[in-house]
């Protein structure tokens, strides 16, 4: 017979598990103090909600202060026409430097932007600038056609100024005022030819890169490689198509000089031994025409300018390899950056480079034979006087005073000069 006494006081029977085996004390403590799903999950979320509560709060923080300064308050209060007269009597360097002080600003330049631009088409530039890059639609106007714009008009007054100080001179070095009227004039005669040259370099630029990026190619020919190919005259054509027509030889005579200067400035001198050469580390032998090609065509007249900057020829001849290191995806960590400088900006594009085999036209190949091609027997393009005068200048090589007019090197040679060599022990 079974008891029905009840447990003693301060007893009571131990509770057991959903298995059916007792649970010691220990074990109950533990049993209740873990917490359930449902909780856990509140917990969490109320935390996350705390931290974008915290996250807003902070951004609106950071805004306050701008909101609240007096000059922003009555620059905010002035109607949007008034703010677009205000920034376009401003300078693009000045643009962009106000763009980086306060999200605010950034903001207001960034909605006027078509306005800015269209003022600035309008009004800043000129006639060649407009033919050779045509502005986008008035609706589709926005800052990158204006920074692209600026960037090559700031090269090609950096390569025409060194130019200019090669013929006559730095103007700052000599307080001659007949010196300096001689530099300004050679200036302002070079200035829109250079613009010029850039404009031929970078659509050729652009062609090889639309023909070598972005096409299947067999698996035998993956890997990164830089070759010479053929010219693209009939390309070329239709980029000459784009210059005036009066001023299509001086355009040419100007890439000539070009080519010129940049051969001379990175031809070695002859006056130090070979034990000098191995000191300064100079090369005994100058830099091949692939070399210079490939300098000339990627780089453009914006890295000639930086290269004649250079004042020795041990530097113009470290700036020159590189530049051609930095753009291979093999030597250098920073290739992206560089390409994206040329004009590659498409990832899927950048991301076929470590694969691609880009051809480079041989330098004989660029522009030469397209001229040669319209000086040819009857052709119509040229009079039958800038013919003759053409086939004297491929003889003489002095392009330069066809295009000044006179005679600039004053019997001289571009590339027969001694006084760079003279420079150079003054510099090293």
């Amino acid at each position: 017979m079974m008891s029905t006494e009840r447990p003693r006081h301060g007893y009571s029977m131990p509770e057991r598990n959903r298995s059916g085996f007792a649970i010691s004390p220990g074990d109950k403590a533990i049993v209740k103090k873990r917490p359930s799903l449902g909780k856990a999950a509140g917990r969490f979320q109320s935390r996350l909600l705390a931290s974008l509560r915290v996250g807003r709060r902070s951004a609106s923080d950071q805004l306050a202060p701008s909101l609240s300064s007096p000059f922003l308050g009555l620059l905010f209060r002035l109607p949007n026409e008034l703010h677009i007269y205000i920034l376009r009597e401003l300078c693009v360097a000045d643009v962009l430097s106000l763009r980086r002080t306060s999200r605010i600003l950034n903001e207001l330049i960034t909605s006027n932007a078509p306005a800015l631009v269209r003022y600035w088409v309008q009004h800043r530039m000129g006639n060649l600038h407009l033919r050779l890059y045509p502005a986008p639609r008035p609706n589709a106007a926005d800052f990158p056609f204006l920074l692209a714009m600026r960037r090559r008009h700031i090269a090609s007054i950096r390569l025409t100024r060194q130019l200019a100080d090669i013929l006559v001179g730095d103007p700052l070095e000599h307080m001659c005022p007949r010196q300096r009227q001689l530099w300004t004039s050679a200036y302002e005669r070079m200035m829109p030819l250079v613009f010029g040259v850039g404009y031929f370099l970078d659509e050729h630029r652009r062609l090889l890169l639309d023909r070598d990026l972005g096409r299947i190619r067999p698996r035998s020919h993956i890997g990164y490689l830089i070759c010479t190919t053929a010219g693209i005259t009939s390309q070329e054509r239709k980029i000459m198509k784009r210059l005036d027509p009066p001023l299509r030889l001086q355009y040419f005579y100007m890439y000539c000089f070009i080519v010129q200067v940049l051969r001379w400035k990175l031809r070695p001198s002859n006056h130090p031994g070979t034990v000098d050469k191995m000191w300064r580390g100079w090369s005994s032998q100058p830099p091949g025409a692939e070399d210079i090609a490939f300098f000339l065509l990627l780089g453009g007249i914006g890295q000639v300018a930086k290269l004649l900057a250079c004042p020795t020829y041990s530097e113009r001849r470290r700036y020159l390899q590189a530049y051609r290191t930095h753009l291979s995806p093999h030597t250098s960590r920073c290739w992206r950056r560089h390409w994206r400088d040329i004009g590659v900006i498409s990832p899927a594009l950048l991301d076929d480079i470590p694969c691609a085999r880009i051809g480079i036209t041989r330098l004989d190949q660029i522009w030469e034979p397209l001229i040669a091609q319209m000086m040819g027997p009857g052709r119509r393009e040229f009079t039958e006087q800038e013919q003759l005068r053409y086939e004297e200048l491929m003889v003489s090589k002095k392009f330069i005073n066809e295009i000044m007019g006179y005679d600039i090197l004053r019997g001289r040679t571009v590339d027969g000069s001694d006084s760079d060599d003279d420079d150079e022990h003054e510099h090293m």
